[in-house]
């Protein structure tokens, strides 16, 4: 008899970590197929037992691939009735119900996969509280106004018609093409999210443009204003010139490459200190300048002041121009700056406190007129002179030191960025970020001009970040003008302290919503677009003073209520306004104030959904990408908060962007594009992008959006993605197959009357479920993913479906074996369906959709309550991971053990007592040892020193084949080893 090589392991002193171990060495098992077909079935002998065997049976493909995957998720979203969840988890009665607010996607185009990312979050957050007995309130919502859909809808009709018919270009004519794109792109995303499986009633959405969105947003604005939180003002603010209207901070992107001309210039000063004139005498009295240094030379006609810091030294400095000495002031800790524009031939006179210059008068650049010098707080020191070209119409700094010192604030660029006539013949109609910087430059240099007297000191370019219409992607310009404002000063405090009760998650990014917040100077509402909310103010024709009070708001809100939002641009103002008010101009004879023309900030519409949708600041959730904190997030405190005191939402998620597999941004000129679409129904040539299907999708989602700030996505991601879901369905199809005769009600067992090994299970599962859910509770989905994958893939198949397929195929069909295996089989099904169901709906469904016992059972009409306090048995799972601790030796030095191998095991101490609880007596061949080793017999004998450890000794087993169980336990001579010749005798 050949004899395998013994060996002895001394105690450890700790139990083994069975996951990932024993999955290397055990997933062969995994390639016995469903049949558990193989070559000797084509013996004779061994084929006339075949219908003994209680083999697992299921209509459950193991497979489906191609365009029958599209087909299949779409029939069961049919069949399982995921158009109806929604309303009828409404129905039911629950205690707890969670609220998540949808942020509104923009309406502008196909949905992308960065709508996949945030959709599908959402929907595994409302699915995963579902299964846990909360009634969800979900509202998906389409943001349907602004800029980047008219603009679209523009150029879509220019494209459209001939070159002979032109655009509308009438407010209504506008209004009608961007509404007629907003539909379209909406209904577009609308089944798209369908298709990825989200939850919602589809009949029941938001939209911006509703007139009763409109009518309720114009209510919240009332609200606002008669509480003193809105006021209309002139003062800069972000203007774009290619999209012609006002932008709020959240509508910027900043280009870190753009090229700014950049030049010093000169301008010659008078009533300077006594001490300057006594330092210059000895030199002849030379003109002094003051040096500014500025990358918007197009602001130069519109300077007032220059801005010195009185806290730093300036010096007093001589150099040589074309062989005239000339005086300049500079800032001491700059000097270097001054070497690098006129060489290093300086001569420093005298240096002095910044607040000297408080007396100083310079000659404007352009103009013959003299300004003054002031103090300014935002004078720094990292580059330039030290001296700021202050320029109140085109500056937020330059503006509030006009405030304080009560200087013009005089803006002379038009809507379109372009000079006004004000300016002059040189400067008029020049468009100020293009030709108008060279411009102003040339005027410098002309001796007989306006600039005459002013020095150009140098000329450069310089690279800087500015910037950009976010729609346009062209630079914008800071430009004064009388806008709508809400005054965040007056609310940061308050929005502060509220936002200390918010949870935002994930906890590295919390920082970021209050430091943006408290760097917000205030929050421009108005646009000067007509693709939008009206904002309801009216203006007296004489003064163009503001007409604006609750009760006329509320006329306009009802009116654009009954009849549409349009009506702002269709009806006369003797419609809009409240008769009593038109009577009354009319007894006093004065004319009708006249109705506004510009609409709100697409921000205060969305801002402003927690009030149109949800009617109180009542959400348990907002979940967006990072960068809506300076967008949605913000703008919906800010008006939650000055309307109720409140924040609208009481946690916060935030997930991050979409990159490729090589971590770039994804982008049409680089091919890496990523459409969602493709994923799920695959491309025109499917061996280039095949069907991943919905599911796949959303496995990518779970197991990639919370894990990283950005995500990445590729084939190869998509495909590691489409095996572990292929690995999921494997292990539930054969939890499936097995369970075809379990009939739960009539065959359950008490946990203490099962087999250790299968109480071990339902311990491993109970932890394995807790965990899960613990994850689904701290938004953790992608582990969620990863440990549903480790116990599916090591605990569940590699260990445990091998050692049981004996008891399942072998025993008797109603045995105690058999049906302690099959509990546990059950409850494994039921559980893994519960934990995997928010990511992967349409798998599991389909897999109750195949149940024999569940035709009308919906894995969402379930929930879950926990596990029984029985399961948890931490003694026993000591003891049964000593005992793998044998197990893992074994497979370790013999790799290929089966059943055709005995087993003899030398122990004592508790290893002794950890492997008597699976087989009782010295020798046997139907333990619940031997099952756990997959041997056909294993002899136990304790260690006669008692030691606590244990020595194996493998050999040829004696026994013969059984040709039914194929263990080597039959008699010499037999065909069935005495197990299999019972149960035959006892079934068949």
């Amino acid at each position: 008899m050949r004899q395998l090589r013994p060996l002895f392991v001394p105690h450890s002193g700790n139990c083994r970590n069975i996951q990932w171990t024993r999955l290397r060495i055990l997933h062969r098992c995994l390639s016995t197929s469903l049949t558990n077909s193989g070559k000797e079935d084509n013996d004779t002998s061994a084929q006339k037992y075949k219908r003994t065997v209680l083999l697992p049976a299921t209509s459950f493909p193991l497979r489906v691939e191609g365009e029958k995957r599209v087909r299949n998720e779409r029939r069961i979203q049919e069949e399982a009735g995921f158009a109806d969840l929604y309303d009828w988890q409404r129905r039911q009665v629950r205690k707890k119900e969670y609220v998540l607010h949808d942020g509104p996607p923009y309406a502008n185009g196909k949905p992308h996969i960065g709508h996949a990312v945030n959709k599908i979050l959402k929907d595994v957050t409302m699915r995963q509280k579902l299964v846990r007995g909360y009634k969800v309130h979900y509202v998906p919502g389409w943001d349907c106004h602004g800029l980047p859909i008219e603009l679209k809808a523009l150029d879509r009709d220019k494209k459209k018609k001939k070159k002979d018919v032109s655009t509308p270009t009438t407010p209504l004519g506008i209004r009608k093409m961007a509404r007629k794109f907003a539909e379209e792109a909406l209904d577009i995303q609308l089944e798209t999210f369908k298709r990825w499986g989200v939850l919602a009633n589809w009949s029941n959405i938001y939209r911006s443009f509703d007139p009763s969105y409109v009518s309720k947003e114009l209510l919240l604005f009332a609200d606002l204003y008669e509480k003193g939180y809105v006021y209309q003002a002139y003062k800069p603010v972000y203007f774009s010139p290619s999209s012609g209207t006002a932008l709020a901070e959240a509508e910027l992107e900043y280009n870190n490459e753009h090229c700014s001309p950049s030049i010093y210039v000169g301008m010659p000063c008078s009533n300077l200190p006594h001490f300057v004139q006594e330092k210059l005498s000895d030199y002849g009295g030379p003109q002094v300048y003051l040096a500014v240094w500025t990358t918007t030379p197009w602001t130069l006609p519109a300077n007032e002041a220059i801005c010195f810091s009185p806290d730093k030294n300036y010096s007093l400095v001589l150099i040589e121009q074309e062989g005239k000495l000339t005086a300049l002031i500079w800032a001491e800790e700059l000097l270097e700056e001054l070497k690098k524009v006129v060489g290093n031939n300086i001569t420093i006179l005298y240096s002095f406190e910044g607040s000297q210059l408080a007396t100083v008068k310079y000659r404007h650049p352009l103009a013959e007129r003299f300004c003054p010098c002031l103090p300014g707080s935002h004078v720094t020191m990292s580059k330039g002179t030290g001296l700021v070209h202050t320029a109140p119409a085109h500056g937020h700094d330059d503006f509030l030191v006009a405030l304080d010192f009560k200087i013009p604030v005089d803006c002379k660029v038009d809507s379109r960025g372009c000079y006004m006539p004000e300016v002059g013949a040189e400067l008029a109609g020049k468009r100020v970020l293009e030709e108008g910087n060279d411009a102003v430059t040339q005027l410098l240099l002309k001796a007989d001009g306006f600039g005459g007297p002013t020095l150009l000191l140098a000329k450069d370019s310089f690279i800087h970040s500015y910037p950009y219409d976010w729609r346009t992607k062209k630079p914008v310009i800071i430009r004064a003008s009388k806008q709508w404002f809400i005054n965040t000063d007056i609310l940061k405090e308050r929005a502060l302290e509220v936002l200390q009760d918010v949870k935002i998650l994930p906890r590295s990014v919390q920082t970021g919503m209050i430091g943006q917040l408290e760097r917000r100077p205030y929050w421009c509402i108005s646009r000067q677009r007509v693709w939008g909310a009206p904002i309801p103010v009216f203006y007296d024709k004489v003064t163009g003073e503001p007409v604006v009070n609750r009760r006329i708001i509320e006329h306009v809100a009802d009116v654009l209520q009954r009849e549409g939002p349009d009506s702002w641009w269709i009806l006369p103002e003797e419609n809009l306004l409240p008769p009593e008010l038109v009577e009354n101009f009319r007894q006093n004879e004065k004319p009708l104030p006249t109705k506004g023309t510009d609409i709100f900030d697409i921000w205060f519409d969305s801002g402003s959904s927690w009030n149109s949708v949800l009617g109180s600041p009542s959400a348990d959730l907002y979940l967006e990408g990072v960068d809506q904190f300076t967008g949605w997030f913000q703008s919906s405190l800010l008006t939650s908060v000055a309307s109720t005191g409140k924040a609208p939402y009481k946690q916060l998620y935030v997930h991050g962007f979409t990159l490729d597999e090589t971590g770039r941004k994804m982008s049409k000129s680089l091919n890496n594009v990523i459409d969602p679409d493709i994923v799920t129904d695959g491309g025109k040539n499917l061996s280039k992008d095949p069907v991943y299907g919905a599911d796949v999708l959303r496995w990518w989602v779970a197991s990639h959006a919370t894990n990283h700030t950005n995500l990445s996505v590729g084939k190869n991601i998509l495909d590691q993605c489409k095996e572990s879901v292929q690995k999921v369905r494997a292990v539930l199809r054969f939890l499936l197959a097995s369970l075809g005769d379990y009939q739960p009600c009539e065959h359950s067992l008490p946990v203490a009357d099962l087999k250790p090994v299968d109480q071990y299970m339902l311990h491993l599962l109970k932890g394995h479920i807790e965990r899960v859910w613990e994850h689904y509770d701290n938004f953790e989905y992608h582990r969620v993913a990863a440990t549903s994958l480790a116990f599916i893939n090591s605990n569940v198949s590699a260990f445990y479906f091998s050692i049981i397929k004996d008891r399942l195929y072998c025993e008797s069909r109603l045995g105690s074996k058999r049906m302690s295996a099959l509990l546990v089989l059950h409850h494994l099904l039921h559980h893994l369906l519960l934990s995997l169901a928010p990511v992967l709906p349409h798998l599991v469904e389909e897999v109750a959709l195949h149940h024999h016992n569940k035709k009308s059972w919906h894995v969402f009409h379930q929930v879950y309550n926990g596990l029984p306090a029985s399961w948890d048995q931490p003694e026993l799972a000591s003891r049964i991971e000593r005992c793998l601790e044998v197990r893992d030796q074994l497979f370790r030095s013999h790799p290929n053990v089966n059943h055709n191998v005995q087993v003899t095991v030398t122990a004592g101490g508790d290893m002794l007592e950890a492997l008597m609880l699976l087989q009782r007596h010295k020798d046997a061949i139907d333990s619940g040892l031997c099952e756990l080793l997959m041997v056909s017999r294993v002899i136990l004998l304790p260690d006669e020193e008692g030691r606590d450890g244990f020595s194996l000794e493998a050999r040829i087993s004696t026994g013969e084949k059984c040709l039914r169980c194929r263990k080597h336990t039959a008699d010499v001579g037999e065909e069935l080893c005495m197990r299999c010749k019972n149960t035959i005798s006892s079934s068949w």
